[in-house]
């Protein structure tokens, strides 16, 4: 995976740490008799709850190295809008697992070579991940929380562009780590939105005879609605 300075990361988590924090303290806080009226402990996430969030992200590629023998230049993979869905289980008012599967397709394309820029074709990859999730404020309407887990990627079908012979990529396995919230709506209806950092490790592969070396973390950012069961 791409290497970070470690000043950065504690910088990103301290103000992401921190704007949860203010953001708890300020929705613990009481804020009158309409907000009583309206909202209630009960109306929260709690244990035995099912949460199925669909949301629309976009993944953007950071860190991103390459190194292309023969004709150089650098692999490029745009950034994707997708959809996602995933489906969350409260072990505890606090402590949810949260799980997903679906497949995402990649377009790399090398940049800036000898012989120009070359799209390289579609890569799609079977995907499946695993979240462990803190939440902070249960009781309340907005309630953040921070994640940690994992996801696995397994190619299922790759189209090379046109003159590009037919190649072959490996399956991944990558950590990552989550932020987000849900809001309550109304009912068992909770807004969400959410941002996740996966640190991809390096993938190599061999199109028309050139070695092709990429490195990239992703971060995908999005937002949308969640229903309980």
């Amino acid at each position: 995976m791409s290497k970070i300075d470690p000043s950065r990361i504690a910088l990103v988590v301290g103000l992401v740490a921190g704007s949860l924090g203010s953001a708890a303290s300020c929705a613990a806080e009481p804020s009158g008799p309409a907000t009583a009226e309206s909202f209630s402990a009960a109306d929260g996430l709690k244990a035995g709850d099912w949460l199925v969030h669909g949301r629309i992200i976009g993944m953007i590629p950071t860190e991103r190295t390459s190194r292309i023998e023969l004709i150089g230049g650098r692999v490029d993979t745009p950034t994707a809008v997708l959809p996602d869905l995933d489906v969350s289980y409260f072990l505890t008012d606090h402590l949810a697992v949260s799980g997903q599967a679906g497949a995402i397709r990649t377009r790399p394309v090398i940049r800036n070579s000898l012989a120009g820029d070359i799209a390289i074709g579609s890569i799609w990859n079977a995907a499946v991940a695993g979240v462990v999730r803190y939440h902070f404020l249960p009781n309340a309407r907005f309630n953040p929380y921070l994640g940690v887990g994992a996801s696995a990627t397994t190619p299922i079908a790759v189209y090379p562009a046109k003159g590009i012979p037919a190649f072959t990529v490996k399956s991944q396995a990558s950590p990552l780590i989550q932020a987000g919230f849900d809001y309550h709506l109304t009912g068992n209806w909770f807004g969400n939105a959410m941002v996740k950092y996966v640190f991809v490790p390096p993938v190599s592969y061999e199109v028309a005879g050139v070695q092709v070396k990429a490195d990239l973390n992703m971060l995908i950012v999005g937002a949308g609605i969640g229903y309980r069961f």
